[in-house]
């Protein structure tokens, strides 16, 4: 798994060396923009309206609107300086039952293992939330942000991490158009309701689950590949001969020149 934070949970003054990995990945199939005409790769690329140009990343800052032409302007050393400066550092600021922790709060979930030193403190963390029955409650920066985190303990050994929303950022459900305030159903058609859900609690999990237009388009993918309905892009093929090409001439060179030094010395002194 590739590492995507480092740094350590501070668990009173335990200091807890961890690494951070993505617990999930996104299974979409990645279409490309191409030219219809061509078949030639489109690419996104940063471009100014004022100025009518294409703009480089060094060139870029970050602005807050006040108006629709006015913004209060703020450069990355700026913004490093108004971050949190516990960067590398899982903070535990609480310990909570599961249950009370609304899923609504969740944003992503990851793993944290131990680092190379220090398994000993992870490990105790982890069998401390076990037989607590309880989840950890912290902060952390991570990507420049400071995020909300819970730490849970899975399969006996392992560190689950989830980052959450602040309160503020939920939106409430009062603002939901067209709920009813008082609610009455038939007692038939709820009885009825209810047999149906008998009738079809336990019959899966989540893991029976799979994605169907995500099966649809591999079949159509695979069926194109094996009717050979390819396309190919011959401008950017043709870069990467060239390439291939110059690189495997200029290696021939430095091959003929290492067997037969005595000829590089004698055009050396006729020169």
């Amino acid at each position: 798994m590739h590492t995507i934070w480092k740094g350590a949970i501070s668990f009173g003054l335990v200091h807890i060396p961890v690494k951070l990995y993505a617990a999930t990945e996104e299974k979409e199939i990645v279409l490309h923009l191409l030219h219809k005409s061509c078949h030639g790769t489109i690419k996104n690329q940063r471009y100014c309206h004022s100025c009518q140009s294409v703009v480089e990343p060094e060139d870029l800052i970050k602005g807050y609107p006040l108006d629709t032409n006015q913004f209060v302007t703020f450069d990355k050393d700026e913004l490093d300086k108004i971050h949190d400066d516990t960067s590398k550092k899982i903070s535990i600021l609480d310990f909570a039952d599961e249950l009370k922790v609304d899923l609504m709060f969740t944003q992503k979930v990851y793993f944290l293992g131990p680092d190379t030193h220090g398994a000993n403190a992870y490990y105790l963390l982890l069998k401390a939330l076990e037989a607590s029955k309880k989840i950890a409650i912290g902060k952390m920066t991570l990507r420049s942000n400071t995020k909300l985190c819970v730490l849970k303990p899975i399969n006996g050994n392992c560190i689950q991490l989830a980052t959450m929303y602040y309160t503020n950022e939920i939106r409430p459900s009062e603002n939901v158009p067209n709920l009813a305030t008082n609610i009455s159903v038939d007692p038939g058609h709820l009885k009825l309701a209810l047999q149906i859900v008998k009738g079809l609690t336990g019959t899966s999990d989540l893991e029976s689950y799979t994605n169907p237009e995500q099966e649809r388009l591999l079949n159509a993918i695979q069926s194109k590949i094996s009717g050979q309905l390819i396309v190919s892009n011959p401008a950017q093929e043709s870069e990467v001969v060239v390439d291939l090409l110059d690189a495997l001439q200029e290696s021939v060179k430095l091959v003929k020149g290492k067997n037969n030094p005595k000829q590089i010395i004698r055009k050396e002194k006729l020169g």
